[in-house]
């Protein structure tokens, strides 16, 4: 809520110094929507000094709040290890070895060889660098809401077509 409008009515509201217009448009404003209320009953907790209780630890977990975590930190999390898991096969080449002292004619199956081209810790730092990086973009992407304009762009293009 960053409307300085409501901000006075709210303080006008509070210290009993609004008028009967100011009123009106406050109780319209007020019920409008239910965080509307939540939100000018925590101002005016914080104006008089009264201490809120927390929270009940069940009740922060809205099926919103919990909709939402959910798939900005799985799409995150899985955008993120299949970039770290990309950069991490990338440093890394399969050769296949046809002859050696147990397969001395080439004639029994073929094996595998995997030929790591960087060391080991430095696959993993540069995997887990990239990795965090890209969820870090993800997160960004759903916090900024983004996504909703892509979403948006994807519906349009489909129903022109």
């Amino acid at each position: 809520m960053n409307d300085p409008k409501i901000l006075v009515l709210i303080s006008k509201h509070i210290s009993k110094e609004e008028t009967l217009e100011e009123k009106n448009e406050f109780n319209n404003w007020l019920n409008e929507s239910k965080q509307n209320a939540i939100v000018f009953e925590k101002i005016k907790n914080t104006w008089l000094g009264i201490e809120q209780k927390p929270t009940p630890f069940f009740k922060r977990f809205t099926r919103t709040y919990l909709t939402k975590a959910v798939v900005q930190n799985t799409i995150g999390n899985l955008i993120g290890f299949a970039v770290a898991l990309l950069v991490s096969n990338s440093f890394t080449h399969y050769v296949t070895e046809r002859r050696s002292i147990h397969n001395l004619f080439g004639i029994a199956g073929r094996k595998k060889v995997v030929v790591n081209d960087m060391p080991e810790w430095f696959q993993y730092g540069v995997s887990v660098l990239l990795g965090f990086f890209v969820l870090e973009v993800i997160n960004h992407f759903f916090e900024s809401k983004k996504h909703i304009l892509v979403w948006n762009f994807i519906k349009d293009k489909i129903h022109k077509n």
